[in-house]
């Protein structure tokens, strides 16, 4: 097993590290986990697993067989093969969050989220350069459920031309189509380390693995998505009160998961989950935005780099319902710390009030910090121009810096310049409206939208599309 030593933020020293898989090694095997599914339950079987009733026992042996198969990085393609990202081995991906059932309107109105709101997210996720990957924001709240996952898909692919988010086992079909590639082939490049999507998978604390997220894990693993294990144990009430118990518990339910992906299809991407949390006690809700959660948030991180696979983390997240103070403080502190943690995979953009809420204007804004943040990673190059040895000489004592040519070539790229925050001075700022960033943001959103364009999209691809999506809805729309 390997061990990056590389990140800043050192919540957990190796020894910490080998003792919380130890302890886990323990439970799965003395204790077990359930899996509901049939078919899983009968695969763990004949690979020799002991099974009594729901109930299956992992060895360590079988833990680091499946880590050999888990790659430790792999490619999402997009659409647009110059929008593909490769996740893991230091890079970090950032899109929108996801399932919100409501919208927060600028000006504070709260309603039920529908398409049309899905379709403004994902373009507005389309023309912010920070985000590299794309999904609906809210849910489609007029659309039969049923339909939900499938509709959210068919919307994106005709949208964006970024790497996409696929819920059900039905999208993969639409992929191929997509992609224009036949389902064997999805099935060869997922072992070899190209997804076509990104999805989640997520236990159910304590120690569980539901039906429904089986027979996911069966067709997304099969079918070209990379898949992020995710439970979200609630320390105190799904998961041990204390943190390192809570790590623990949470370890298990992803490695639980994490070997059967790869007795179903070795070699499929997977990327270890780090979004456990605390209880709220007095509502006995999951606050996202809380201090124990950043910390849960890093010691993740660490388990996912000892174990060698990428990690799936948020940012952006926050408890807040409007888009306040709060907002701004919890989603910035969300940002820095999943970076400073090195985690790969990062959701989370445009989410308030605990992921109940979407708000467009919450999305430009978080996409401003992700934008100065990938500024701050930028490496600096040293060499003869950017080092301007020469240029500090011939200025000595006497001089500035504003005239020189050096300085005019240089600024505008060495210098990030926000699109949404502030830095008139007061009277610039008074002489243009006294505009709040929430202002700024709600007029990018109206910018945005004005000034789409889809990206290409050949006719006949989409009548095939149109089909397969009318063929493949469980209801009638």
């Amino acid at each position: 097993m390997n061990y990056n030593d590389s990140h800043a933020l050192q919540s957990l020293s190796l020894e910490d590290l080998n003792t919380i898989h130890q302890q886990t090694v323990k439970i799965l095997k003395e204790t077990g986990m359930i899996f509901s599914s049939c078919e899983a339950r009968q695969l763990f079987k004949k690979n020799g697993f002991k099974v009594d009733g729901e109930v299956v026992y992992i060895k360590e042996e079988h833990i680091s067989r499946a880590l050999k198969t888990a790659p430790q990085s792999f490619e999402v393609r997009a659409p647009n093969p110059e929008r593909s990202v490769k996740i893991g081995a230091g890079n970090y991906v950032l899109g929108p969050s996801g399932g919100a059932p409501y919208l927060l309107e600028y000006g504070r109105r709260l309603r039920k989220s529908t398409s049309r709101d899905c379709r403004d997210s994902i373009k507005i996720s389309h023309a912010l350069p920070s985000m590299d990957f794309n999904r609906t924001l809210t849910v489609a709240g007029d659309v039969p459920g049923e339909n939900i996952p499938l509709h959210h898909l068919y919307m994106a692919a005709k949208l964006t031309d970024k790497p996409l988010d696929c819920i059900s086992v039905e999208g993969t079909g639409l992929l191929a189509v997509l992609f224009g590639v036949s389902p064997e082939t999805i099935q060869e490049d997922t072992r070899r380390g190209v997804t076509y999507a990104i999805s989640y998978i997520n236990p159910i604390s304590p120690l569980r693995l539901s039906e429904h997220e089986s027979d996911r894990l069966f067709g997304l693993c099969q079918n070209g998505v990379a898949l992020g294990i995710s439970p979200m144990p609630m320390a105190g009430m799904t998961g041990p009160c204390t943190l390192p118990g809570l790590l623990i518990l949470q370890n298990c339910e992803i490695l639980g998961t994490l070997v059967l992906s790869q007795l179903i299809n070795p070699g499929a991407p997977v990327l270890y989950g780090c979004i456990g949390t605390i209880t709220e006690m007095k509502n006995l809700s999951g606050p996202i935005g809380a201090p124990e959660t950043r910390l849960i948030e890093s010691a993740s991180a660490k388990m996912a780099d000892f174990y060698g696979i990428p990690s799936r983390g948020n940012v952006g997240l926050t408890d807040a319902n409007a888009v306040d103070f709060q907002a701004g403080v919890e989603a910035s502190l969300n940002f820095t710390n999943a970076i400073n943690s090195g985690i790969h995979l990062l959701p989370g953009l445009g989410a308030l009030g605990s992921w109940n809420l979407g708000s467009l204007e919450k999305l430009v804004l978080d996409a401003e910090i992700a934008s100065y943040l990938k500024r701050m990673l930028q490496p600096l190059t040293l060499d003869r121009e950017t080092m301007a040895v020469e240029v500090i000489q011939k200025t000595d004592f006497k001089g500035n810096y504003l005239a020189e040519v050096h300085t005019s070539r240089h600024f505008r790229n060495e210098f990030y310049r926000p699109g949404v925050f502030n830095r008139d001075l007061y009277e610039q700022w008074t002489e243009g409206g006294k505009k709040e960033a929430y202002r700024v943001a709600h007029e990018k959103v109206h910018e945005i939208l004005r000034d789409y364009t889809a990206p290409p999209l050949d006719g006949e691809l989409e009548k095939e599309m149109d089909r397969y999506v009318q063929l493949n809805y469980p209801v009638e729309m």
